[in-house]
C-alpha cells in the first residue's frame, strides 16, 4: 500500500467481529491463573502483556503502525518525543564516548546533550550537516551522529542518504528525528539511517491534544531501548496511545494539505516588505530547495519560519493584531499556531549561539494548519502590514 493507505490501516489486523474502531484498553495489570504461562509472557516468549509499564493493548497497536510507516522492524511508545531521545541515545552510545551533533538541533535535545550527556563524559563534537566535509571530519571514533530531517526552527533540509552513506563508511550509527517530515513524506531508514525518533504529540497525533513519543529501528535495538523505557518509566499510556492512532489515520491528508498551505503562506510573506526573510525548504530560491525537491517530492509539512523587521517589539505587534492564527509553544495542530524561538524551542541556548544558528529577535516559527491557505496569508499580511 502507498503511505496514505498504510496511514489508515497500519497497527491492526482486523478479524471477523473485531470493533473496526479500537477500543481503548484502560488497566495497568493483566490476570493470570498459570505460572507456566505468565513466565512465558513475561521472557517474550508467549504474545501478552502483564504489566502497563512493560507492554499494553493501545500502545503495541500504535508501535506496529509507525513501525510499518517507517519501514522499521519494530518500535516503542514513549511518554514524550524526548523521552524517545533519550532511550535511543542510551542504547546508540550506551557509554560516555564522542557524539557528532547536527548543531541546528532542536533546542531542548542540545539542553539534553549538553546538561545531562556532557557532565557524564559525552563529547560533544558540532558541526553543520550541510557540509559534508565537516560531517566526514567529525566521524573518526564518534560512536553516534544525530540530525534531523527537517530542522527546528529555520527549516534546513539536509543530504540524508550522503550523511548516512559517510556514517556508514565509518561504522557509525546514525540517530534522525523525523518529527517536521512524518513517514508519509520521508523515510530515514530507507536512505540509512539506524533509528528514528517521533514527537508524537506533533503531526503523527496531529490535534495538540496528547504528549507522546516513538523510536523506530531494527528488532535488536529495539529490544534494548523497550528494556530501558520499562527500567525508567518512559511508557507510554492506553489513552495517550489510542488519541495518537486516532490521529495516525488522518496523516496523509493532513500531510498534504500542511504542506500546500506552508508553501502558499511562504510564497505570500516573501512579498511583504516587513519581511526580511522566509525559512521555506521548498521555496524558490531556498539554499535547501534543490535536497528538498529530491528528498521530500510530495511536500515538506507545514512548518516554516520567517524573519519580521523590527526585531521581537514587531513580533509583538503582529501577535497583537491576528485575528486567527495564534501563539502557542508547540506545533503540528490542525490549527496554524506561531512560536517565538527566542522564547521557547531554543531559550535554553545563549543569545549568541541563537544568533550564529540564524535565529533572530525577529524570527517566527509558523506551523501552518488546515485552515484554507488565503486566510491565514490574509491573517499574516492585516497583522504585518497595518
Amino acid at each position: 500500500m502507498k503511505p496514505d493507505s498504510r496511514a489508515v490501516h497500519a497497527g491492526r489486523e482486523l478479524k471477523a467481529r473485531d470493533p473496526l474502531a479500537p477500543p481503548i484498553v484502560q488497566t495497568a495489570v493483566y490476570v493470570y491463573d498459570d505460572l507456566d504461562d505468565y513466565d512465558a509472557v513475561a521472557r517474550g516468549e508467549s504474545p501478552g502483556h502483564v504489566y502497563a509499564r512493560n507492554s499494553s493493548e493501545n500502545p503495541d497497536w500504535l508501535e506496529r503502525a509507525v513501525a510499518e510507516l517507517e519501514g522499521a522492524e519494530t518500535a516503542v511508545a514513549t511518554g514524550s518525543g524526548m523521552a524517545a531521545i533519550l532511550l535511543a541515545l542510551l542504547a546508540l552510545a550506551p557509554r560516555p564516548s564522542p557524539l557528532l551533533v547536527q548543531k541546528e538541533l532542536y533546542g531542548v535535545t542540545l539542553a539534553l546533550l549538553r546538561q545531562d550527556f556532557e557532565p557524564r563524559g559525552y563529547e560533544l563534537r558540532y558541526a553543520d550537516f550541510a557540509d559534508l566535509e565537516a560531517v566526514r571530519a567529525g566521524l573518526p571514533g564518534a560512536a553516534l551522529a544525530i540530525c534531523e530531517t527537517i530542522t527546528n526552527p529555520l527549516c534546513k533540509v539536509v543530504d540524508l542518504p550522503a550523511v548516512c552513506g559517510l556514517a556508514s563508511g565509518r561504522g557509525v550509527p546514525v540517530l534522525v528525528d523525523n518529527t517536521f517530515a512524518s513517514p508519509v513524506l520521508f523515510r530515514p531508514l530507507e536512505h540509512g539511517a539506524t533509528a528514528v525518533v517521533h514527537s508524537a504529540t506533533k503531526y503523527l497525533g496531529g490535534h495538540s491534544d496528547l504528549t507522546a513519543g516513538v523510536v523506530a529501528s531494527g528488532s535488536g535495538l529495539a529490544g534494548d531501548i523497550r528494556a530501558r523505557g520499562v527500567r525508567m518509566g518512559t511508557t507510554l499510556g492506553p489513552f495517550e496511545a489510542w488519541l495518537a492512532l486516532r490521529g495516525l489515520r488522518t496523516l496523509g491528508l493532513r500531510m498534504a494539505r500542511h504542506s500546500a498551505s506552508s508553501l502558499r503562506l511562504a510564497e505570500g510573506l516573501a512579498g511583504l516588505a516587513e519581511v526580511e526573510r522566509v525559512h521555506h525548504p521548498l521555496l524558490e530560491g531556498s539554499p535547501w530547495e534543490a535536497t528538498a525537491r529530491r528528498l521530500l517530492p510530495a511536500g515538506s509539512g507545514g512548518m516554516m519560519a520567517f524573519d519580521l523587521a523590527g526585531g521581537r517589539d514587531a513580533v509583538q505587534r503582529m501577535l497583537g493584531r491576528l485575528r486567527m492564527v495564534r501563539f502557542a509553544a508547540s506545533l503540528a495542530g490542525v490549527e496554524t499556531t506561531i512560536s517565538y524561538p527566542d522564547l521557547t524551542s531554543h531559550r535554553a541556548l545563549p543569545p549568541e549561539e541563537r544568533l550564529a544558528l540564524g535565529i533572530t529577535p525577529g524570527t517566527v516559527r509558523v506551523s501552518v494548519g488546515i485552515e484554507d491557505a488565503e486566510d491565514v496569508l490574509e491573517d499574516f499580511r492585516q497583522a504585518i502590514g497595518r
